[in-house]
Parts: structure tokens; sequence; C-alpha cells
């Protein structure tokens, strides 16, 4: 099965016209630019907003079951790759690139889970007392000098994860 880098990486890939689509189980999913364009040329499904740690950027995607593919191809020109379907734009379906970036804005901020929340990068004031309430939580007096240890790389780590550009302390 790809992963969120895999696919954008492959969507990245596709010409300006093309909406890749990725068999994940009994769905296809569509990526950043192919999501926008699936949305705007056949149809409007949920439209997800997930930041991947990895990439440093938020991936953009839609998903539908299986069974609907075919009326989703609705008569367009479609070819099988690696991973699942390329579906051609037709000649009267022509993306306008400028509202590409006012779509990703349109999308819900809002994380989708608590696991959305705990992969999202705090930074700022938001580091500074995340920092502070594992200090202020840890059990010092009960932990040993191992345990410690590890505590402080981890806080180091969420830091450095926080604050790419310097220390923020």
């Amino acid at each position: 099965m790809p992963t969120f880098v895999d696919m954008v990486k492959f969507e990245s890939e596709a010409p300006k016209n093309v909406i890749r689509l990725a068999k994940i189980g009994e769905f296809y999913r569509a990526y950043n630019h192919s999501a926008w364009l699936f949305q705007t040329f056949v149809t409007e499904y949920k439209v997800c907003r997930k930041f991947i740690k990895s990439l440093k950027e938020n991936v953009f995607y839609i998903g539908f079951p299986e069974k609907n593919l075919i009326a989703n191809i609705d008569g367009r020109k479609y070819d099988k790759t690696d991973y699942g379907f390329d579906i051609t734009l037709r000649d009267d379906e022509q993306p306008d690139e400028e509202a590409f970036p006012l779509w990703k804005n349109s999308v819900s901020a809002e994380p989708e889970s608590k696991a959305d929340i705990l992969a999202s990068p705090l930074c700022g004031m938001e580091l500074e007392h995340e920092v502070c309430r594992r200090l202020r939580d840890f059990p010092l007096e009960s932990k040993s000098m191992v345990d410690c240890t590890v505590f402080v790389a981890e806080l180091r780590k969420l830091i450095a994860e926080g604050a790419p550009y310097g220390n923020i302390f």
C-alpha cells in the first residue's frame, strides 16, 4: 500500500490535466492537485487535510469506494498506473490553476483526530507551554538516571521539531 509520501511524489509528477487516483484497500484516493481537479470537474467528496511530518506540509485528499469508480470516470479517458488510475480531463475541462491555492485555503484546518493534533509540530508559545507542562508533570523523584536522560532527549526532539530555525529558549 502506498504511503502519503509516495502518493504526493507520484501525484506531483502528473500532467496538469490528469487526476491521479490511488487504490487504497477497497477505496480510491486523490491527493493535492488531483483532489482539487476531482472536486472541480468530477464530483464533490469530503476533503481531508493532514499534516505529514516527513513532508513538512499539509496533504489534501479525498476518497471514494471502488464501486463508484466507473461513475466518476464518466466517459473520460483513463489509464491504469502502478497505484491505481490516471483520469484525463476532457478538452472542455480546463483547470484555472490560480484557483488551486484558494481551494487549499478553503479546506478546514481543523484536525481530524487526536492523532492529527499530536502529529502536528508545536511552535511558539504552544511549544513552550508543552515543554513546561512535561517538565512539571515529570516525576523526577521516582525515575532512574536512564529515564531522565530519555526524557531530556524527548524534550530536545520536541523543541527541535517545533523550532527548525534554532532553539527558542
